[in-house]
């Protein structure tokens, strides 16, 4: 997906589809490992589930993206194989005290700190625009 495209699964499809026949190529001759980021798409889904804690939100958009990149690596003839991962974290990591991890669309600077004091957000400046972010 491309930053500053909607989140749609549409986008998220056509992403997998443009890639698939590159990597099915690197795959034809190399043993390839695929990783991706999912702030965005952790960031739409906790929008949408807002009762919903951040592992379960992380393990849901890691099943769907590894799901469409494998359906779109099948198209090309390519098996793939999506393994989801879990991380233990230390409770008393630097990071519950300073955020740095960027989740969710970029809002310009207004938007972002209006919907940082209305919900109670950490946000930070990613490029010319703003993300929240989480430990």
């Amino acid at each position: 997906q491309r930053r500053g495209e909607r989140l749609t699964i549409a986008n998220q499809l056509k992403a997998a589809a443009d890639m698939a026949p590159t990597i099915a190529k690197l795959a034809a001759e190399h043993e390839v490992v695929l990783t991706h980021g999912n702030g965005p798409q952790v960031g739409e889904l906790a929008l949408e589930r807002s009762a919903a804690t951040f592992d379960v939100l992380g393990a849901t958009s890691m099943g769907q993206i590894g799901y469409v990149l494998a359906q779109a690596l099948a198209s090309q003839g390519c098996s793939a194989v999506p393994i989801l991962t879990q991380v233990v974290v230390d409770p008393l990591s630097e990071a519950f005290r300073n955020p740095n991890k960027f989740v969710g669309p970029v809002y310009g600077a207004k938007e972002a700190h209006a919907l940082a004091e209305s919900l109670n957000w950490v946000v930070k400046p990613d490029g010319e625009y703003f993300r929240r972010v989480v430990p």
